[in-house]
């Protein structure tokens, strides 16, 4: 239940890469998604850690069962298979920079709109981005202690409970009474995997949403 709630309420380069191509639209058909360009892959630099390979491998494990990489990792439609497919190139990078927000306007009753890449979400409060996990010092996880990360998902709230709420659809509330040694394996795949410089944009949100926001993720923490 935890999680549904969560799911609700919850690199240097001169050019630019093209990244979708719209094949034209059949008749009576959906129109193709937009045609959009954005920053090749940037090697970021990760800090040294040592984490075992059990404990790595355990992350990686846990990391997949939670679906991680269907937010994290970005995706592009594949104009010849007509599906989008994840960029593994970016694997758990976030939001690409400059990268487009959704395209559409909620309509009545929607939750959400998911915008071209997956990684960007329209809700009734705002726009959110989900963050690059890769272990970039600059832009990414690097930066982060374990203990902060633990923090994170024991109170809902970024900067080891010090920062702003954690805002759908992530779902943390998953990870809120996980075990610290499973905690520390997801921070260790986290660290293991290749650092990509890529700086996510802040949420699109009005405070009074991230007001709300936290009382919820409140409420979700005192959940059985």
């Amino acid at each position: 239940m935890r999680f549904r709630i969560a799911a609700i309420v919850a690199s240097s380069a001169l050019t630019f890469a093209v990244v979708a191509i719209a094949a034209p639209p059949k008749e009576g058909s959906a129109p193709p998604p937009p045609t959009f360009t954005i920053k090749p892959v940037v090697k970021g630099t990760a800090p040294a850690h040592k984490y075992t390979q059990a404990q790595i491998s355990r992350g990686e494990t846990l990391i997949r069962l939670a679906g991680c990489n269907d937010c994290h990792t970005p995706m592009m439609f594949d104009a010849q298979r007509g599906v989008p497919l994840p960029q593994m190139e970016r694997m758990l990078s976030g939001h690409p920079e400059g990268a487009p927000d959704p395209q559409s306007k909620l309509a009545p009753g929607d939750q959400a709109v998911v915008g071209p890449t997956f990684t960007a979400f329209a809700l009734p409060f705002g726009v959110v981005y989900a963050a690059n996990l890769t272990p970039d010092l600059e832009t990414g996880s690097g930066g982060w202690t374990e203990e902060a990360f633990f923090r994170m998902f024991r109170t809902g709230k970024h900067l080891g409970g010090a920062g702003r709420p954690i805002l759908p659809p992530m779902p943390w509330a998953s990870f809120a009474k996980a075990s610290d040694e499973d905690l520390r394996s997801v921070f260790a795949y986290l660290r293991s995997i290749p650092p990509i410089k890529n700086k996510v944009p802040e949420p699109k949100v009005p405070e009074p949403a991230f007001q709300m926001v936290n009382k919820v993720n409140s409420m979700m923490l005192m959940a059985p």
